[in-house]
């Protein structure tokens, strides 16, 4: 194996991983390339498909992560743990209690610890987000005595806000090859986590459009607008702790 060590032999090596993923796809072209760019950088680095399978299995940290975000019934928090989850190398998942006769979800993030992390933060953040401006347009929403229906604006805002954040990641995609490569799911993580959702059953959760079209567009466009980084940076030490 390489002399190299630490952080940036994981890094190569999670590298290699995710491109001999991407060398299964059913695109041809895209999977020539994918096993090339492994290849070179196995050569490069002096590294086998052994050393990146051992490497995997005893240095990746796996990590299940309850939010503790808890809700009833169909909510839009259930679509924006899975558009969350989908776009940070993770899966979701929902645990799920019994309260008053009624079902109480509570929804949670499954994969390496570093990506688990970046998954609550993105979660906990963007939910505070979606209920503060999400309030302030049903209050300004409900001035309008124009206006009859007022259930389900919150909502609406809510699945608008998810789309235009769903938009944004699709976007950086295109525009940047390599991030299509980052968020991919490491074998590790899928590997695991077969094993530890074997019992799991489906959860139905999600929430569907009303009719609020005014505040579905308003959503939309903030969430496009929607940035993490700045939290990430700022969050002090005992925010990112996992315990």
């Amino acid at each position: 194996m390489s002399n190299i060590g630490g952080r940036e032999l994981e890094d190569i090596i999670l590298k290699i991983q995710k491109l001999l993923a991407l060398s299964k796809s059913s695109n041809e072209n895209e999977a020539q390339n994918a096993m090339l760019k492994a290849q070179q950088l196995l050569i490069k680095y002096k590294l086998s498909i052994k050393d990146v399978e051992v490497y995997s299995r005893e240095s990746i940290k796996v990590e299940s992560f309850d939010t503790e975000q808890r809700f009833r019934g169909k909510s839009w928090k259930s679509n924006l743990a899975h558009v969350i989850a989908d776009n940070f190398s993770c899966y979701t998942y929902f645990d799920i209690s019994c309260n008053y006769r009624s079902k109480v979800y509570s929804a949670c993030f499954y994969g390496k610890e570093e990506d688990v992390v970046i998954c609550n933060i993105m979660f906990t953040y963007a939910s505070k987000c979606i209920n503060s401006e999400g309030d302030k347009l049903v209050k300004r929403m409900k001035q309008d005595r124009r206006r009859k229906y007022f259930k389900g604006i919150k909502d609406d805002y809510a699945l608008g806000f998810i789309a235009g954040l769903k938009q944004k990641f699709n976007e950086q995609i295109r525009n940047n090859t390599e991030w299509g490569l980052v968020i991919q799911k490491d074998q590790v993580v899928m590997d695991r986590y077969k094993e530890f959702s074997k019992e799991f059953g489906r959860v139905k959760a999600q929430k569907e459009f009303y009719k609020h079209s005014d505040a579905f567009k308003l959503g939309q466009e903030d969430g496009r607008k929607f940035d993490i980084s700045d939290k990430i940076e700022n969050e002090g030490e005992n925010d990112l702790m996992l315990a």
